[in-house]
């Protein structure tokens, strides 16, 4: 048996196992993404298209493949990995859920209330740097999106998860400009919103009224909005009554590891800086932070709303965790309280409000389009 990494256009490796006899028996794709943590950026690898084919499956060969996987991110300099999948599979290979599943459900008949005052029309190639703009300012803090740029944005492709196509408008203003763009699935059977971009709030409004007729038509009794809670446009929605379902998926679902300790926690202490000036609490707070997983030991030094990786480790609050843990606190899956119970996690006794600080609760997304 040998394993072959082939680059792929944009970006991506296509990473197979091949047998003696058979070529290409097992096998991802790997895609270099840059991934927002809050303000701070991480290089990402997307895993897509796990398979083994039917004949040589439960001979190890998915696990061999995932395995090579982490070590080719390693050796090029990846912070971390994230895969959307299916159940009790990926935490064997370090991954642990950090994406929640979040739909706002709005009643078709409270939405055909909404006003219709702007024009509406579909997606246009053309509009695609606009559409990039929007995006940017909409995402430009919300942990987990993928950056988008004009040479690898997939201009609304789906992710092969979801299994449907998408179908994309534009919202424009009175001079024909592009002031916004939101994302329908493709198909009769429900009226679902799955990406949402604006220029200014106003538009929300026009956007409900569109759906709703939408979703009339198909005969669909909702709108379903996959967008995170704190959305705009899900708190737009309240006033319609509107209702939300959050699902927090365990072992499955959009899954995150860390490949490279060091490099992510230097990488994200501009945003952990941020972090700890809003808290006037701990604004006059020093101290270290040593930080111990299996992938090894990281000290941050704290000094009065400054944060930077230190080698000098000495007087440190020590903080103790495995690295799946530890990637589910720095995304917002769990709060520090949560994790300080279990039985692998270790805290010096005062340092939980710093850690809560640092790493909050969040609202974590990747919209559809972006999924891989």
């Amino acid at each position: 048996m040998k394993i072959d990494r082939v680059s792929q256009p944009d970006n991506s490796w296509w990473i197979s196992l091949s047998t003696e006899d058979e070529k290409d028996v097992s096998g991802l794709l790997l895609i270099e993404y840059q991934m927002r943590f809050g303000s701070a950026e991480l290089k990402m690898g997307g895993i897509a298209g796990v398979g083994t084919n039917e004949e040589h499956r439960n001979k190890g060969y998915s696990r061999r493949v995932m395995e090579d996987s982490t070590a080719f991110m390693t050796e090029n300099g990846f912070d971390v990995a994230m895969l959307f999948g299916i159940p009790n599979f990926y935490p064997k290979f370090g991954y642990a859920t950090v994406l929640p599943e979040t739909w706002i459900y709005l009643e078709m008949e409270e939405g055909q209330a909404a006003a219709s005052t702007y024009q509406i029309r579909k997606f246009e190639k053309d509009d695609a740097p606009k559409i990039l703009l929007l995006y940017a300012a909409n995402n430009a803090e919300r942990t987990g999106t993928p950056l988008r740029d004009e040479t690898r944005w997939k201009k609304f492709k789906m992710g092969s998860a979801f299994g449907v196509d998408a179908d994309p408008y534009v919202v424009l203003d009175e001079s024909d400009e592009v002031i916004g763009y939101f994302v329908c699935d493709d198909t009769e059977e429900n009226c679902t919103l799955c990406d949402i971009g604006f220029q200014n709030r106003t538009i929300f409004e026009t956007i409900a009224r569109f759906l709703a007729d939408r979703a009339k038509h198909i005969g669909a009794a909702q709108i379903r909005c996959h967008i995170p809670t704190d959305h705009p446009f899900a708190i737009f929605c309240r006033r319609y009554g509107c209702r939300t379902h959050t699902n927090n998926p365990k072992d499955s679902a959009g899954m995150m590891r860390i490949i490279n300790q060091s490099s992510t926690l230097k990488r994200i202490t501009s945003e952990l800086e941020k972090r700890l000036q809003r808290d006037v609490d701990l604004l006059q707070w020093s101290g270290k932070l040593l930080i111990s997983t299996d992938l090894g030991q990281d000290c941050l030094e704290i000094d009065q709303g400054s944060i930077a990786h230190t080698n000098s480790q000495a007087n440190s609050f020590h903080f103790e965790i495995p690295q799946d843990k530890l990637i589910q606190l720095m995304m917002g899956r769990r709060s520090i309280k949560d994790l300080a119970i279990d039985p692998d996690v270790f805290l010096t006794e005062g340092i939980i409000p710093v850690l809560e600080t640092l790493f909050p609760l969040g609202h974590p997304h990747v919209w559809w389009p972006d999924r891989f």
